[in-house]
């Protein structure tokens, strides 16, 4: 029995190619993307924290360890929006400088470029109480900059 046109047409070197191709091009896009931004270019969203909450959004079992992936989520007074950061490691540094009823800007990336780049629109690319960065976007650029060399 022979396979349907679609799936020898998908299946064959070249579409695979083409394929892969596509993918690292968009990939290759997000990396230029975020590597170029800076703080600058991202948008505020000046509040007062109402929640600031942390918890488990994946646990993955690794040979000798399991990788949980953590999410602090934030919603700021105003505008009522839900941001988040994710990480494999904890939250302690930031959580112990931020607290419910601070006023603090967070800082996403515009709408227009959240198509290209790693992040979605609601992540929390930068944060700030006060004069106090609690999360550095220069921090993110760095390490994705030897991806994108």
């Amino acid at each position: 029995m022979k396979p349907p046109k679609i799936l020898r047409l998908i299946f064959i070197k070249e579409t695979v190619i083409l394929i892969f191709g596509l993918v690292w091009l968009w990939f290759s896009i997000g990396l230029y993307v975020d590597s170029s931004y800076s703080v600058e270019d991202l948008k505020p969203h000046n509040g007062t924290i109402e929640r600031l909450d942390s918890l488990v959004v994946k646990v993955k079992d690794k040979p000798l360890f399991k990788e949980i992936t953590k999410q602090l989520q934030v919603t700021l007074s105003p505008d009522n929006r839900l941001y988040t950061i994710e990480t494999t490691e904890t939250f302690g540094e930031v959580v112990s400088k931020i607290s419910v009823g601070d006023e603090a800007t967070i800082f996403t990336k515009p709408k227009l470029w959240g198509i290209f780049g790693l992040k979605k629109a609601s992540v929390i690319n930068h944060l700030t109480k006060g004069n106090e960065v609690v999360i550095d976007y220069l921090v993110y650029k760095s390490s994705i900059s030897g991806f994108f060399t």
